[in-house]
C-alpha cells in the first residue's frame, strides 16, 4: 500500500500505533501458523535497499509525518541478512536523526541465526526493540499451531536479544492449545518467561478465526476450544508461576477480557492476580454482563436483552466469538 509517497504494510503491534511505519519486507516468510489468517493470500518478498532508501529519503523531507519512533514492517524484518539490516538502520538514523526508537517484528528462528555480537552491532546501528510472537512456551502447543520452532529456540533467541541490549517484547496466547493443553501452555510459557526475562510480555487471547487451520481443527472436533473464562484462568496460572522475570506484562488488546491485568511481573504480580480473583468472585450473571459489554461494546438494557436470549453456554460462547473475530 502506498501512503502519500511511501509504501506501508497492513499491520503493526498496538504498542506501535504512533510509530512511523517503514516497509522493509512484504508479508510473512513462514506464513504457516495455524491460528493466523492475515497473509494467507499474499507471497513473501523483500524490498530492495534502493526502494527502502527512497522511502526514507521521501519521509525525511516530510517534516509533518516524522515521529520519534519507527516500526519496520512487515511480519519478520529480522529474516534479512545482518549486512542488509545494518545498512538500513544506519541510513534511517542518518537521514531521520529525530527518531529515538526503532522496532521490528522478529521470528524466533530468524533471531537465532544472529550471533550476540551481530545483534549488538544492530543495536549500535539503531535497533532498539524486537517484538516476537512466542505465542506459547510449550513444545506440544508450538507443534499443534505449526509455529515452526521449539521452546529451546525461544530461550536461545530471547537470551541473545537481551544480552545484546535490545529490548524484547514477546506475545503469549492463552487458550491456543485448547482444553487438553491448557495447563501445559500456561506452565511452559511461564518457564520460558522466567528463563528469558523479556522486557515486555503482551497478552493476545486466542480467538479461532475462519480460514485458519485451528478453526478447522476445532470444528472437526480435533481440538476442544477453551471458553472465555478458561482462557482467563490459563493466564492466571501462567502469572502464578512467574518467578524470576521483572519486566512488564500488558493486556493491551481488546480481545483480552480484563485490561487491568498489567504491571511489573515481580512487584505487581499479586495485584494482577487480584484483578482476576475479583472477577472470579462475581456472580455468574454479573460475569456474563461484563463479558458482553466488553466484547460487544454494549451497555444497559441491551446487555440484559442478550443475557436473556443467550440461555445456553454454547450460545453464549458463540456470541462472544462472533464479536472477537472482528478484531485483528
Amino acid at each position: 500500500m502506498n501512503s502519500s509517497g511511501f509504501e506501508v504494510g497492513p499491520i503493526r503491534p498496538p504498542s506501535e500505533a504512533h510509530s512511523l511505519l517503514i516497509r522493509v519486507t512484504r508479508n510473512c516468510p513462514w506464513n504457516k501458523c495455524k491460528f493466523c489468517s492475515l497473509y494467507k493470500e499474499d507471497r513473501f518478498s523483500t524490498r530492495s535497499i534502493e526502494e527502502i532508501k527512497a522511502d526514507i529519503d521521501f519521509i525525511s523531507g516530510q517534516k509533518n509525518i516524522i515521529r520519534e519512533s519507527v516500526f519496520l514492517q512487515d511480519a519478520n524484518t529480522m529474516v534479512l541478512s545482518y549486512d542488509k539490516l545494518r545498512e538500513i538502520l544506519l541510513y534511517l538514523r542518518e537521514k531521520i536523526p529525530q527518531v529515538k526508537r526503532v522496532t521490528s517484528y522478529g521470528r524466533v528462528d530468524s533471531l537465532s541465526k544472529f550471533s550476540v555480537e551481530e545483534l549488538k552491532s544492530l543495536r549500535e546501528a539503531g535497533l532498539d526493540r524486537i517484538h516476537s510472537g512466542f505465542e506459547s512456551g510449550s513444545d506440544k502447543v508450538l507443534a499443534l499451531i505449526n509455529k515452526g520452532y521449539t521452546k529451546a529456540q525461544e530461550i536461545d533467541a530471547g537470551r541473545k536479544v537481551k544480552e545484546a541490549g535490545i529490548e524484547l517484547s514477546v506475545y503469549f496466547m492463552p487458550g491456543v492449545g485448547g482444553k487438553e493443553l491448557s495447563d501445559d501452555n500456561a506452565l511452559e510459557t511461564a518457564d520460558v518467561i522466567n528463563k528469558t526475562n523479556p522486557d515486555f510480555v503482551r497478552i493476545r487471547t486466542f480467538v479461532s478465526k475462519p480460514g485458519t487451520g485451528l478453526y478447522d481443527d476445532i470444528n472437526a472436533g480435533l481440538i476442544r476450544e477453551c471458553t472465555d473464562l478458561e482462557k482467563l484462568l490459563e493466564l492466571k496460572k501462567m502469572i502464578e508461576n512467574l518467578e524470576s522475570a521483572d519486566g512488564y506484562l500488558f493486556s493491551d488488546h481488546v480481545i483480552n477480557l480484563l485490561p487491568g491485568i498489567q504491571g511489573n511481573m515481580k512487584t505487581d504480580k499479586e495485584k494482577m492476580l487480584a484483578v482476576i480473583s475479583d472477577f472470579e468472585s462475581l456472580d455468574v450473571q454479573d460475569q456474563k454482563r461484563y463479558q458482553i459489554s466488553r466484547r460487544a461494546g454494549m451497555a444497559g438494557s441491551y446487555v440484559e436483552d442478550y443475557l436473556y436470549e443467550l440461555s445456553s453456554e454454547e450460545d453464549f460462547e458463540r456470541f462472544l466469538a462472533e464479536f472477537l473475530r472482528r478484531y485483528i
